[in-house]
């Protein structure tokens, strides 16, 4: 059944995701070549991963990660540990004019898979954008978030 709702929510995370896209710059200059139906492009920027039940971070679940690609509708991640949740929260956070605050989206985790040394990829199929800030029920993550941000960029 179609739902405008759900389209709307996937233009919503399809317009913040090619943002991100377009406020860096990739690791190398090819794109990501496969027989995927939507373009992969290469990015690396950290990020935070937490569980996502009840509509709300669960903020003793958090890790952070390094993204490997993005595409419009989803993320593939670096991780240093397994993670299992049915829904995950991943947020971003740029500095960038265009993004001063931190980016939360909502989505389910795909494909966990040890890669060696101690490292796994997971891709997370985005669902939602829930918002940007610190605010509400992701005000427990403002100590996380800022993280995230390159040691010029942190907040005094």
């Amino acid at each position: 059944m179609y739902s405008f709702d759900e389209r709307k929510k996937s233009h919503t995370v399809q317009s913040r995701v090619r943002r991100l896209l377009d406020l860096t710059v990739p690791n190398f200059a090819d794109q990501l070549q496969s027989e995927r139906l939507e373009e992969r492009y290469n990015r690396t920027l950290p990020a935070l991963l937490c569980a996502w039940e009840n509509d709300q971070p669960v903020t003793d679940s958090c890790v952070y990660v390094v993204t490997k690609d993005v595409a419009s509708e989803g993320v593939g991640i670096l991780l240093q540990q397994p993670f299992r949740a049915d829904k995950v929260m991943l947020a971003f956070w740029l500095d960038h004019t265009e993004a001063r605050e931190p980016w939360f989206f909502v989505g389910v985790g795909r494909n966990l898979r040890k890669i060696g040394a101690g490292f796994f990829t997971m891709g997370v199929q985005l669902t939602d954008f829930v918002g940007s800030g610190c605010f509400g029920n992701r005000a427990p993550l403002a100590p996380l978030m800022k993280q995230l941000l390159p040691p010029a960029a942190t907040p005094v």
